[in-house]
């Protein structure tokens, strides 16, 4: 018999795990895949480059006391943002800059009744205006959105709520140094899918895929939202309805991230390269033994770009960065990966999103169920820092707290 079950081994059950360990809990932290860290995967063929999550946002982020308890090293992110159209580099001064960031601004400073961001800045710029392409395609790539559902009120509430800090930073040594930080010393076990879940008030019994099962007084859910949404794991009795609801109002982003490799550098500096091709945006990554770019593209695209398959995806940023920097970009590429979140079976999709008339689902999704269910992870986020990787762990320090002032339940089964 446990006290607490913690269905995940993603950071917000890593973080959840530590407090209620340190509390003096008996707990078992179940995790479906062979490894810890969810939607944080660094590949290391060439030096660290992620798969998964890949930068910390704001230097105010409590991220920052795991990355120094772990002695991690960090690299400020730069601001320097770069566009291309029709496979040519634009100069800084070109006019469809400056109107591309008046349209982002207008989108996440929005201040009015529900709409979606689409619809918002289809009112404000010509159709096939470059700049409503540019503006539209950063903000479903930073949501990870179908932009004719994202909720321009949300995106611009979320982001005045936030209190991260500013700026952004690449982990030097790879995100799963972070991960397998936390994980120190936590009872851990690895290839355990939970396929069913029955609970009663102040009991659970999780019965794993392989036909064990195993008992605790009460239960932390940090599943992501789309595996939840597929019906893994399957609840006995069924969560309530209104769970249900607000699980389905929560918007399930895609993202894929496309590494090369070369053996040399042939682009110019640049943060961030914005693109109107099929890999939206690329950036160099840092630490990396060769010259690395990472191409990242999120929402409907995404799906598209990830169903050409890895050898597919490879040829179209390849044939994309040959038409920007020249024929020697083939020559010198020494490979790729392609990283396909919304297929990868224990995460079906990356981060959520707020849509159009989603109200209050994540408040609804987090709270705690009969003192016996707890809920944590990005999508049960209120305070501005969904979708990040210190808003998972921060949930999952607020649900070790929930559960810690729970207090003693009997046990009924």
């Amino acid at each position: 018999m446990y006290d607490t079950l913690i269905i995940g081994a993603g950071v917000a059950g890593l973080a959840a795990a530590r407090e209620l360990q340190a509390a003096g809990q008996r707990i078992c932290v179940l995790e479906a895949r062979e490894r810890v860290g969810g939607r944080i995967a660094t590949d290391r063929t060439h030096g660290p480059a992620e798969l998964g999550a890949e930068f910390v946002h704001g230097d105010r982020a409590c991220t920052w006391q795991e990355i120094r308890a772990a002695g991690l090293r960090t690299r400020p992110w730069g601001t320097s943002r770069r566009f291309a159209r029709g496979g040519r580099l634009l100069p800084p001064d070109d006019p469809a800059i400056a109107r591309t960031y008046a349209l982002y601004e207008l989108a996440t400073t929005y201040d009015g009744p529900e709409i979606s961001v689409a619809e918002l800045l289809a009112r404000h710029a010509a159709p096939g205006e470059p700049a409503l392409g540019f503006a539209l395609r950063w903000l479903t790539n930073l949501e990870a959105a179908d932009p004719a559902r994202l909720s321009a009120a949300a995106i611009s509430r979320e982001r005045a709520d936030s209190q991260n800090g500013s700026g952004n930073f690449h982990l030097l040594d790879g995100y799963d140094r972070l991960t397998t930080h936390l994980a120190a010393g936590l009872p851990i076990r690895l290839g355990a899918p939970v396929a069913r879940l029955v609970w009663r008030p102040g009991a659970v019994v999780a019965h794993l895929a392989r036909g064990e099962a195993l008992r605790a007084r009460r239960a932390l859910i940090t599943v992501p939202a789309g595996v939840l949404r597929a019906g893994r794991p399957a609840f006995d009795p069924p969560l309530p309805a209104e769970r249900l609801a607000a699980l389905h109002a929560i918007g399930v982003g895609h993202v894929t991230k496309l590494i090369l490799w070369f053996d040399r550098q042939l682009w110019p500096e640049f943060t961030v390269l914005s693109t109107d091709g099929q890999v939206a945006t690329w950036w160099p990554v840092p630490g990396t033994t060769t010259p690395t770019l990472m191409g990242y593209v999120g929402g409907p695209a995404a799906l598209s770009l990830a169903a050409r398959g890895e050898a597919g995806a490879i040829a179209t940023g390849l044939a994309e960065l040959t038409a920007l920097f020249g024929a020697d970009a083939r020559a010198a590429c020494l490979g790729g990966r392609l990283a396909d979140w919304s297929r990868d079976p224990w995460s079906l999709g990356a981060y959520t999103y707020s849509p159009v008339g989603m109200g209050n689902a994540r408040a609804i999704l987090a709270a705690p169920l009969a003192e016996t269910l707890y809920f944590a992870g990005e999508a049960t986020v209120t305070n501005g820092h969904l979708a990040t990787v210190h808003g998972a762990i921060e949930s999952g320090y607020r649900a070790a707290a929930e559960i810690r002032a729970g207090g003693a339940i009997p046990t009924i089964f």
